[in-house]
């Protein structure tokens, strides 16, 4: 274990979302933890929050899940995903992967059957093992069509959105290798001084529509079609929130940290 009360973290993730799997075969039972992990949100809310502990560790975030609906960002997710796939004795490493605004500033984890590799990245909001054994693979999401493409030295696979015109827009690109805990730690370390920080931001899957926050515009999204929405107060924005599962006060002390106005953001 490397944070504190990891296995009770483990044990409430199980208790809650996957009661029972002793007869699913292996690929089954990746399928039902990563829809699992559909249930928590990604969100910044408890970034900006975490002051005594500075990382969530899988405690921390079931116990917020439990208790205000909360869930983390990429590094805490994909790490809590690790954990509970070494705890049910699959093979799997977490892999960085670079984005645009920075080198190593997402993650996903890699699972391995055989000759097969899976590649899982629920803080893209991908709740399902994405097959990349082959060298182009396309996957339909909540969010649209996404394409991940190896590189010509078998080192990255790239991950794109492709839309129905045909054009692409490049997501972020997967180093396979797998990634120390000092080096992970390094690279969740640096995230807290994105610009991310300066901006409330919470991604949930809600029935058949992936939500997506960001300040006060909602984005609703469906089959890669978004539809957006301007929430004019604080109070407006309480209420769409805990709607969707996250209790108020948690985004009223964000609110207080980043100074939001009472009324209308320009």
């Amino acid at each position: 274990m490397i944070f504190r009360d990891e296995e009770k973290g483990i044990e409430l993730f199980f208790s809650h979302f996957v009661k029972e799997w002793n007869k699913d075969g292996e690929l089954e039972l990746l399928k039902k933890v990563f829809n699992a992990f559909s249930h928590i949100p990604y969100e910044n809310l408890t970034k900006h929050n975490y002051i005594k502990e500075r990382f969530a560790s899988p405690f921390d975030v079931m116990r917020g899940y439990l208790e205000f609906g909360t869930g983390g960002t990429c590094f805490p997710l994909t790490y809590f995903l690790k954990r509970v796939l070494d705890s049910l004795g699959f093979n799997s490493w977490i892999a960085l992967a670079d984005r645009t605004y920075a080198p190593s500033s997402h993650c996903v984890v890699i699972t391995q059957f055989g000759d097969k590799l899976y590649l899982g990245d629920i803080g893209f909001s991908i709740f399902f093992p994405v097959d990349v054994s082959q060298s182009k693979v396309r996957v339909k999401t909540v969010q649209g069509e996404l394409e991940f493409l190896w590189s010509d030295d078998g080192k990255r696979i790239d991950a794109f959105t492709v839309f129905e015109n045909g054009h692409r827009k490049f997501r972020y690109s997967v180093k396979l290798e797998k990634t120390s805990f000092d080096d992970f730690l390094s690279a969740w370390e640096k995230t807290f001084e994105f610009e991310m920080m300066n901006h409330l931001i919470v991604v949930k899957l809600f029935k058949d529509k992936l939500i997506y926050i960001r300040d006060n515009f909602v984005h609703l999204i469906k089959d890669g079609v978004s539809k957006s929405i301007k929430l004019d107060s604080i109070f407006e924005l309480e209420n769409f929130v805990e709607k969707i599962g996250i209790k108020k006060e948690v985004l009223r002390k964000v609110v207080a940290n980043l100074r939001y106005g009472s009324s209308e953001r320009t």
